[in-house]
């Protein structure tokens, strides 16, 4: 037998291994990663730059952390879920009782932030609850128990 170098696929480029190419998980995948680019690219327009998001669910729950937000009074922020949707959008405001002219140094960036984000599961929007704790807003929605699909009709229209 010959050496040959080992191979450098992993699990996930072999078909072997039991996972099969999904078009549509790619094309998720792929629409994800470019919404982040966008989100990530306008938010160097805005002040503050994007808020960083973990979404993860439980058993009975989806639950967004956002954050860091340090300095972010809850009066500047808003959460909204719209069907799969949850938009959050705020500001940042810097301290006024500093003059400018005091400052040595200045790196902390002030302004509006949002970002939008598609949650892929049915949820029970207004039952949502959010706290702001050491900087990371935490946000559990409730998810609804066994959804069911709407079956919709069909008439036969003559003409």
């Amino acid at each position: 037998m010959t050496d040959q170098p080992p191979s450098s696929s992993t699990s996930s480029d072999s078909p072997a291994e039991g996972s099969r190419f999904d078009p549509m998980r790619t094309l998720r995948s792929i629409g994800d990663s470019v919404s982040r680019v966008i989100e990530d690219g306008l938010a160097s327009i805005n002040a503050v730059g994007p808020i960083n998001l973990d979404i993860y669910e439980t058993e009975d729950s989806v639950v967004v952390k956002a954050g860091p937000m340090w300095g972010v009074d809850v009066e500047n922020v808003d959460v909204s879920i719209t069907g799969d949707t949850l938009t959050l959008k705020g500001e940042t405001r810097p301290e006024v009782d500093i003059p400018a002219e005091a400052y040595l140094r200045r790196e902390r960036k002030f302004g509006e932030f949002s970002r939008t984000v598609k949650i892929p599961r049915a949820l029970k929007a207004g039952e949502a609850s959010a706290d702001l704790r050491d900087g990371i807003l935490t946000i559990v929605i409730p998810k609804e128990e066994n959804p069911q699909p709407k079956v919709v009709n069909i008439r036969t229209v003559n003409g």
